[in-house]
């Protein structure tokens, strides 16, 4: 099952193979249809314009490995596969590690083609803004790399001459909560107050001190200055709280000269870290967060170090909505803001934040 496609279960009766979607069941192959299939699959890999990749989104059979016997340029994303094995083939996106490896690898200059199979009936239109979705993202990850580009390389030769801890650190600070900053939050904050050890996003934390719940540990990844707001006017209660910041080393470096008791980092796989990490004296924990946000490298970092054990998450919603009261001092409302005043000081900024969520 694919994250962000239509959520399907695969059927196989009596011949039949079919997907259930909601009440519906779909009859997308039978037994003796793999050749009409196959036939049909190679000849939309042959429509695609001269310098195109094509993206096939398709259910996957058994029969359809004869398409990665060579070495052709395509995609196959396949939400559901009628198949005990699979080809181990990067073409095929049939999983989410697969999935994340290939958003990630999509280049500024590729040109994609996507061709949904005839199969999918009902289903064709969810199934291609599916598709379309994933190329949205690795849009924003490309404009996020040329914004990002100059930055974090600043950001980097001013956080790597810092001491620098393992994120293996956070072994004696098992929390009982992991604080994120979805709209939901508010309506949880109950929840907050009674936990004893507390991990949370940078971008929940002005929400929870403005409660007087204050985390033992947060996480920041973001390089932009944008980053910095979320701590704004606690510098104090960080040093008198001895709080732990987890950090990306190419983040914020304003936030990482706040006076945190600790700062622990990882080893992620931008390659300034990766020739940091290889030097003597600089080993660090490999940490893959394909997604980018702080909300997953926390999930991300408790699964690592203290595995299946489960873990109360308040939240983690997946989006934010600037109307609903949630992490005051996020990026949006400090662009809003600046465009209108000037930030003369932080109590200025913080009396305009609380007029708006109050």
């Amino acid at each position: 099952m694919l994250e962000g496609f239509p959520q399907i279960t695969g059927i196989t009766s009596e011949g039949r193979f079919s997907v259930q979607h909601g009440g519906e069941t779909i009859t997308v192959f039978t037994a003796r249809s793999a050749e009409r299939d196959l036939t049909q699959l190679r000849n939309l890999l042959q429509s695609a314009a001269p310098g195109n990749i094509p993206v096939i989104v398709a259910p996957y059979r058994s029969e359809f490995s004869a398409l990665f016997t060579g070495q052709d340029s395509f995609v196959f994303i396949a939400p559901v596969a009628f198949a005990a094995e699979l080809p181990d083939d990067e073409r095929l996106i049939a999983g989410p590690a697969s999935l994340e490896y290939f958003v990630n690898s999509i280049d500024k200059d590729d040109k994609y083609e996507i061709h949904v199979a005839p199969q999918w009936q009902a289903l064709a239109g969810a199934m291609r803004e599916a598709t379309q979705q994933l190329f949205e993202r690795a849009a924003v990850r490309l404009k996020t790399i040329g914004h990002f580009g100059r930055l974090w390389q600043i950001n980097f030769r001013l956080n790597a001459v810092r001491e620098t801890h393992d994120i293996t650190g956070l072994k004696q600070l098992r929390p009982d909560l992991l604080v994120m900053a979805g709209p939901s939050l508010d309506a949880r904050l109950g929840e907050a107050a009674a936990a004893k050890l507390i991990w949370c996003a940078d971008t929940a934390l002005p929400a929870l001190a403005a409660r007087n719940i204050y985390p033992r540990v947060v996480f920041s990844v973001d390089a932009g200055f944008a980053s910095s707001e979320h701590f704004c006017g606690l510098s104090a209660e960080i040093g008198k709280r001895a709080m732990v910041l987890v950090c990306d080393l190419l983040g914020n470096a304003a936030v990482q000269r706040l006076p945190f008791a600790q700062r622990l980092t990882y080893q992620s796989s931008h390659p300034l870290v990766q020739h940091f990490c290889s030097g003597s004296g600089h080993l660090l924990t490999a940490l893959e967060n394909p997604r980018g946000d702080v909300g997953s490298l926390m999930r991300i970092a408790y699964q690592l170090l203290f595995s299946t054990q489960e873990v109360g998450v308040i939240g983690h919603d997946g989006r934010s909505c600037k109307k609903i009261t949630h992490a005051r001092g996020t990026a949006y409302f400090k662009r809003s803001y600046s465009q209108q005043n000037r930030l003369f000081t932080p109590e200025a900024y913080l009396a305009r934040l609380s007029r708006r969520y109050g």
